[in-house]
């Protein structure tokens, strides 16, 4: 009975366990066996016990009974600490330890500090560098505090990099993501104020927009339950911001940067330099290291340009001799330089080699062009009388012989394998149809672009083509649509133009800029017949379309031969008719001249073109878009491009001047010859560099005083002492001819 009340008003099992084992042991002996003492003690913490090792004692058998008690006391602390244990479980406590265990933590390498003058080194400035180039660096340095600048000239590379062309790229180590960040934006701000310059900075974030993603994480943590892992790349700490500070004005005489027409490759033709800024953390530097990508790449390059063999070249030559060679070009004669195909080439090239192509003018359609390799001997390939016989047979209209005579000594001929045979035919059937009468050209051409088979040159030239389209293919059917257009041919409307746009998109072939061009001429080409003034909402809409694959394919669309083509082919008719209110007429912006309205389109062209920074037009396309704004008597335009160099600092050149005053001197205008000449005759002497008064520039001059003055020639030949305006230019205009004529008397008389 004491023993059942001892038991009830025992609460814990372990203290029963205890009291019945304590019974057991006083009636039947216990055998002594090897016993396990798990001593715990419990810790500071109430909540928390930690286990220790487990310590092994043997009893001996004269141990009394008190080692038995102790056991008894260690297996109820023992069972206490499994509750506690399930106790915490439950309540979800778990101890702060960072999610990636201590034997899997990779500690970086302790690196040897840079004496301070080393990090803070300025780099040294490259061979012509540009102008910014100098403040840019000490802004960086200096105000911005950027350790370890390095400076790397891109702009010799071959192909340029997916940045852009004529790029150097600055690289800079900040101390901390914040400093990084603060860098970076400052710069932006210091550019934009200073530059007046637009970067972009890719990694970037604003001001306190990293606390508040950082603040919003650890919210989102402590919410889950878990805790923030400070080492791991959380998405929002990047470690590194690339500014694209974009195109500015290159160094005077910087040759390195005029790119070669016809370039293809990354990055879109320009004659600035694009300078690049990449902001890294230390160990985002170390880990990327875009100084060895870079200088490897450079290196690469130099013994390309040098002549000097290719490390893996050779080992991929040591390791297969067999193998065909790289490029596999061919050229083929018998053709006139006018043609549509002038050679044949199919090149198989690394990707880190680029292709040099040849532009094809667009003005007026052009010949069709591919690009062209080194002439070989035509003797020693045997190839003149196979091209004479194909050329024969296609003036004959006997164009199924032509393509039959190709095939059959293409398996003979090592230069018509692969293929090869195709360009030459569809240079050959291009050249026919454009040397041909405006006629027969319209009645071979079939009923529109969708007939393949009305004709035997459509049927010759569609199964020329080949089942997966290459460039030069896709190029010669735009300049077939094109031409057809040209002549007036109303199955190759434009629908059917972008149709084979859509298609080229589809088939993912890249064509040339020239090719482009041709697709927005055909497409904004006005009708024969009626009144013009511009293209319509339909045109437009396709010519955005045109200029969105030509942005998606790296090709700069604020170029200036882009400008030109779209003003000339936007230009409306002249209209005599309109009514006085709707020109316009001032001494300063038309000269006294009444200017005539433009299209719409050709209007928001010209203003885009005036508003937005780009460099200065070259004099050639300066003078086709004053010609063009001359011809519809847009003088309040014309007045703009004129302006064009000295609103970007750029000084006037010779041939300008003597376009200038002879467009003026064509229009027969006494007022307009007058303000020209009071205006722009004294800019000339004050021009730097200097712009001498003799050959064109004389002649025109004289031209326009003889408008402004008709007796001025009188006046100064007639009477040495006349004085007067315009008698006094003539008089210059004289003396800058007759001492260039005394100049090249006196080296005539010093060779002899």
């Amino acid at each position: 009975m004491v023993a059942t009340r001892v038991l009830r008003a025992s609460s814990c099992a372990s203290c029963r366990l205890s009291l019945l084992r304590s019974f057991t042991s006083i009636a039947v002996p216990t055998p002594r066996f090897v016993q396990v003492s798990c001593r715990v003690r419990p810790s500071s913490n109430p909540i928390r016990h930690s286990r220790l090792y487990s310590n092994y004692k043997i009893n001996t058998p004269n141990s009394d009974g008190r080692n038995e008690n102790n056991v008894l006391k260690e297996e109820a602390f023992e069972e206490e600490n499994q509750d506690l244990d399930n106790l915490e479980k439950a309540a979800g406590t778990r101890q702060d330890l960072s999610t990636v265990p201590w034997y899997l933590q990779v500690q970086s390498p302790q690196r040897e500090p840079k004496p301070l003058s080393e990090r803070q080194r300025i780099p040294d400035l490259p061979e012509h560098p540009p102008p910014i180039l100098e403040s840019l660096l000490q802004r960086i340095s200096i105000d911005i505090g950027l350790d370890d600048l390095t400076l790397l000239d891109l702009r010799k590379l071959d192909p340029p990099p997916a940045l852009g062309a004529n790029l150097i790229m600055l690289l800079g180590t900040a101390r901390s993501e914040r400093h990084l960040h603060v860098s970076a934006d400052r710069l932006c701000r210091w550019l934009r104020t200073t530059h007046k310059l637009r970067p972009d900075a890719d990694g970037l974030l604003g001001r306190n927009e990293l606390k508040l993603k950082l603040r919003r994480k650890a919210k989102r943590a402590k919410l889950l339950g878990g805790t923030s892992d400070d080492g791991g790349d959380d998405g929002v700490r990047t470690g590194w911001v690339c500014v694209d500070i974009g195109v500015v004005e290159s160094a005077e005489g910087d040759v390195s940067v005029i790119e070669k027409p016809g370039f293809v490759g990354f990055g879109r033709q320009t004659d600035g330099v694009r300078i690049v800024v990449q902001m890294l953390t230390e160990e985002k530097r170390l880990e990327i290291d875009l100084e060895k990508l870079w200088g490897g790449i450079l290196k690469r390059s130099k013994q390309k340009v040098l002549g000097e063999p290719d490390e893996n070249v050779e080992l991929d030559a040591a390791f297969n001799p067999a193998a065909p060679p790289k490029t596999v070009t061919m050229s083929l004669g018998n053709s006139t330089p006018n043609g549509p195909l002038s050679t044949v080439a199919r090149t198989r090239e690394f990707h880190t080699i680029s292709s040099k192509c040849r532009e094809v003018g667009v003005s007026s359609y052009a010949p069709y062009r591919v690009p062209q390799p080194p002439q070989l001997d035509l003797q020693e390939l045997d190839l003149k009388d196979v091209f004479k016989s194909v050329i024969t047979a296609i003036d004959k209209n006997d164009f199924d012989s032509a393509r039959a005579s190709l095939l059959k000594y293409k398996a003979h001929v090592p230069q018509l394998e692969y293929d090869n045979w195709r360009p030459f035919l569809l240079e050959q059937l291009l050249e026919h149809v454009q040397n041909i009468p405006t006629q027969e050209a319209l009645k071979i051409l079939g009923s529109g672009s969708s007939d393949h088979n009305s004709t035997p040159f459509l049927q010759c030239f569609y199964k020329t083509l080949s089942t997966y389209p290459t460039t030069s293919e896709m190029e010669a059917r735009i300049w077939l649509h094109c031409f057809a257009a040209a002549i007036n041919h109303p199955g190759y409307d434009m629908s059917a133009l972008m149709d084979l746009h859509r298609e080229i998109q589809s088939y993912g072939v890249p064509i040339s800029k020239a090719s482009y061009l041709h697709l927005i001429q055909g497409v904004l080409r006005p009708r024969a017949d009626g009144y013009y003034h511009g293209p319509s909402g339909k045109m437009s809409q396709a010519t955005l379309e045109i200029l969105d694959s030509m942005y998606a394919r790296g090709f700069d669309i604020l170029d200036e031969e882009i400008f030109v083509e779209l003003l000339e082919a936007t230009s409306p008719r002249l209209d005599a008719s309109l009514p006085s209110h709707s020109t316009y007429k001032h001494p300063d912006e038309t000269f006294n001249l009444t200017s005539f309205p433009m299209s719409l389109v050709q209007e928001r062209l010209h203003t885009l073109m005036m508003v937005i920074d780009v460099p200065c037009f070259r004099d050639e396309s300066r003078i086709r878009i004053m010609e063009l704004y001359a011809g519809q008597q847009s003088w309040k335009e014309f007045v703009n491009i004129w302006r064009m160099a000295p609103r970007l600092n750029k000084p006037q050149s010779p041939t300008m001047y003597a376009y200038l005053f002879n467009k003026i001197a064509e229009t027969n205008n006494q007022s307009a010859c007058m303000k020209v000449l009071r205006t722009y005759a004294p800019e000339i002497e004050r021009e730097v560099p200097f712009v001498p008064m003799k050959g064109d520039v004389a002649k025109a001059l004289r031209a326009c005083l003889i408008v402004a003055d008709p007796f001025v020639e009188t006046k100064a030949v007639g009477d040495a002492s006349a004085k007067g305006e315009w008698v006094g230019w003539w008089k210059k205009c004289l003396d800058a001819s007759s001492n260039e004529g005394g100049r090249k008397v006196e080296k005539l008389l010093l060779y002899d």
